[in-house]
């Protein structure tokens, strides 16, 4: 821990003044205790603390519209839930871990069980839909790394990836073949994204941003 901890900003303000992007090396036990400590989210991946620029107004507003969709959307399915990012998704104990900017569980949520033997109500295995707002310093890493990790969560149908800078959103859906995912692209207004039964029209998703129109 002594190794970590000096290497992080430990306040929000630190966190502002420091580089878009972090990466530090840690075991799984280090990040676990920090991520416990620092205020604001950080990530775990290949044996790395993350954590990447803070959000901006527009990133927060279209995280906060995408919610009460999805809420709408899934309100007669009382087996679906829809989550906000402080509660993190886990690909695998001690190997990969990311806050979502959304997320829905169908059923009861299957949590991470910690080093202690404890279980962490704040960190799940089986969503069905990830959602990542896009920002410059974070699409490169979420459409790479995160991912090629979410796609190897089981449970997972949907990944859903929303600009911030322009219109556009790219969904990718699991095929029959658990392997196979097939992806498509929206950059008109008019569009609907469409996951399984669901449909999010953009503009509806972009309304009150400067992207509307």
């Amino acid at each position: 821990m002594e190794a970590v901890a000096p290497k992080i900003p430990m306040t929000l303000l630190e966190r502002d003044e420091a580089p878009e992007v972090i990466r530090v090396p840690a075991t799984w036990e280090e990040y676990l205790e920090l991520a416990d400590v620092v205020p604001y989210a950080i990530e775990y991946l290949y044996g790395e603390l993350i954590s990447m620029s803070q959000a901006t107004d527009i990133h927060e507003q279209l995280v906060a519209q995408l919610i009460t969709l999805f809420t709408i959307l899934l309100d007669d399915q009382p087996d679906y839930r829809v989550l906000g990012s402080n509660v993190k998704i886990c690909v695998e104990e001690g190997k990969a871990e990311f806050n979502a900017d959304l997320s829905v569980i169908k059923g009861p949520s299957d949590y991470v069980v910690l080093p202690s033997g404890n279980v962490s109500k704040v960190r799940i295995k089986n969503p069905e839909i990830v959602v990542e707002v896009l920002s410059k310093s974070t699409k490169a890493y979420d459409q790479s790394d995160k991912l090629d990790q979410y796609r190897l969560i089981p449970s997972l149908k949907h990944i859903l990836f929303v600009s911030q800078e322009e219109l556009f959103v790219r969904i990718y859906s699991r095929a029959e073949k658990p392997t196979e995912w097939f992806d498509a692209d929206y950059r008109l207004i008019d569009d609907v994204v469409r996951l399984g039964q669901l449909e999010l029209p953009l503009r509806t998703i972009y309304r009150k941003t400067p992207l509307a129109g």
